[in-house]
């Protein structure tokens, strides 16, 4: 205990029990989550110290690093968005990747994002130490009480496993490294892969290319656009100047808008569940429109056609993809790639294709594996001990043994429908709610329990069971296999998350109290005052802050035999006796 003396004069021993202990903060990553932390937490925990470590030269993240030809979002703009910081200036349905990029760069403009972050800091690793109930950071060397990961899923690429890949003499490139001054016109290319990337990438190459060959071994659903995609028409639509100005200025219209798309984005949950209408209804659909577009070449729809449900993996958005197979300069090879020479590409068939150059449309390391960026907590327990043999996260947000971390977009972290950004926002709530708890009851740290973190994978498991994710196909859910467990997705809808995270369950719990806090839990009341008392402020705010019920019943009481009572504009008044 020591002494204090408030602004009035008064010596008081203790501390107020609002007055906040300083609490440090590290981030790893300025994507979208990173931004959010950096405008979230300043607004929520004070006396805070913050920072945002980030690999790049610039914040951004994904859309940072994703610069390739027909680079976009498949979910609406007007979704993909803060819910603080809504765009009525959106050009198109599905924004471009360059467009994301610059709406990310406004926000953190607005709100003065980057004093918080230090750029081309490569985070090495993190030890969680006990004694001093610290996370020791290495990048230079840093320390905080509270570690968030917030890399995501789409940071480390993954080149294909092809025998000889690195001879080949012509440009070899990875959509996740674009090369802006690659020139495609009048040359052939190998492009490989068929996931997000390169449905996205071909009708962008195909019409000045000279030849394009799409080596894709996968079957996938192609959707005509992206997701909510009747609210744009079914294609992905300019947005007019009028229609931009009007969302301008008129924000209730505007807001009116945002309902409308993310409330059909939220329906798309019931797809999900097998042998929903919805789910068979969209698996018709589908097939209608593949078979539709390909008619001109049936033997590719025949390949690319799948045997599991649409949104067994992530439904792949390709507007124009479809086309493009079917044009004169584009030759589908669904074999596989036996190896590669210094001019050209041998399929499993034996056939050779010479090409100027090689596009590796490959996707990510979707292995959750942080060997490389090792995080050890308590007693010498990593994160990837605790992933292994697979990845787990309780709430999707934190994990038993690794104190005071947590993650955006973990295992169990994204959601199965609904807005993406949306989640983040319910998770930086979550984990400041935890953060709040720690600094306002003078604790070190916490983590889940075993139990709880066991009961929560348990009920993920059960779920996905009855859902179409169990189908054999290969995906980032499952890590890329086929047949795991469903790793990445939450058991649920983004807003059926939010409900779940609203209020944290402080049972699933374990803490480490501060000193000052270990022979009373209850040490943290301090020395009975408030701030506001200390300091002889205001401290009748909460008069301000009433939820006022609504009244039932507005007509008088009756008041035979008593003083008469009435109601006038939500106050009560005596009146004279009967």
């Amino acid at each position: 205990m020591h002494s204090t003396t408030t602004s009035c004069g008064n010596p008081l021993e203790g501390v107020a029990i609002d007055q906040p202990r300083p609490i440090k903060v590290i981030c790893i990553g300025a994507g979208f989550s990173g931004i959010l932390t950096a405008i979230r937490f300043p607004q929520q925990i004070p006396n805070l110290n913050l920072t945002i470590y980030e690999k790049n030269p610039d914040i951004g993240g994904t859309w940072y690093e994703n610069t390739y030809a027909g680079v976009g979002c498949d979910v609406p703009s007007h979704v993909y968005q803060y819910s603080f910081a809504g765009n009525p200036n959106w050009t198109k349905f599905y924004a471009g990747g360059a467009e994301i990029q610059q709406y990310l760069k406004d926000v953190a403009w607005r709100y003065d994002v980057e004093k918080y972050v230090r750029l081309q800091h490569h985070f090495e690793k993190a030890d969680w130490d006990e004694r001093a109930q610290k996370w020791i950071v290495t990048m230079l060397t840093d320390s905080a009480d509270i570690l968030i990961k917030g890399t995501g899923i789409l940071n480390k690429w993954k080149w294909p496993e092809i025998k000889g890949l690195q001879s080949f003499k012509g440009q070899l490139m990875h959509t996740a490294g674009w090369d802006p001054e690659f020139d495609w016109t009048d040359k052939a290319v190998a492009l490989i892969g068929a996931g997000s990337s390169g449905i996205q990438v071909l009708p962008h190459i195909q019409p000045k290319a000279k030849r394009v060959y799409h080596y894709m071994r996968g079957k996938t659903w192609i959707s005509p656009v992206g997701y909510a995609a009747e609210v744009g028409g079914g294609k992905n639509r300019d947005y007019t100047f009028e229609e931009r100005k009007e969302f301008s200025e008129n924000p209730s219209k505007y807001q009116d808008y945002r309902h409308l798309v993310e409330g059909v984005m939220n329906k798309s949950q019931l797809s999900t569940f097998l042998g929903t209408d919805e789910q068979k209804q969209l698996w018709v659909e589908s097939t209608s429109f593949m078979k539709n577009k390909l008619k001109r070449k049936p033997e590719i729809f025949d390949s690319l056609l799948p045997s599991f449900p649409p949104g067994c993996r992530r439904l792949t958005p390709g507007p124009g993809y479809l086309e493009a197979l079917v044009e004169d300069n584009v030759t589908f090879v669904g074999a596989g790639i036996r190896n590669v020479t210094e001019n050209g590409l041998f399929d499993t068939n034996g056939d050779f294709h010479e090409v100027d150059a090689i596009i590796c449309a490959t996707g990510f390391d979707y292995s959750w594996s942080t060997a490389d960026t090792p995080i050890t907590g308590r007693n010498g327990m990593t994160l990837e001990d605790m992933w292994s043999p697979c990845p787990e996260a309780y709430m999707g947000v934190t994990v038993p043994s690794i104190p005071n971390f947590f993650m955006y977009l973990g295992p169990a972290g994204a959601p199965g429908s609904g807005s993406f950004v949306t989640m983040l926002e319910f998770v930086v709530d979550y984990i400041i709610k935890c953060v709040r708890k720690l600094q306002r009851e003078h604790i070190s740290s916490l983590e889940p329990t075993m139990d709880a973190h066991n009961d929560f994978v348990q009920h993920t498991n059960q779920y996905f069971e009855k859902t179409i994710f169990t189908y054999p196909c290969k995906s980032w859910f499952k890590r890329n296999s086929e047949t795991g467990r469903i790793v990445g997705v939450w058991p649920g809808s983004s807003v059926h998350a939010r409900i779940a995270m609203e209020n944290p369950r402080w049972e699933d719990f374990s803490y480490v109290r501060k000193p000052d806090q270990q022979e009373n839990r209850f040490n943290w009341f301090g020395n009975g005052l408030t701030l506001a008392q200390e300091n002889c402020e205001k401290t009748t705010q909460y008069l301000d802050e009433v939820d006022i019920p609504p009244v039932i019943n507005k007509h008088p009481r009756p008041t035979r035999g008593m003083h008469k009572a009435g109601v006038f504009s939500g106050k009560w008044w005596l009146s004279e006796r009967l």
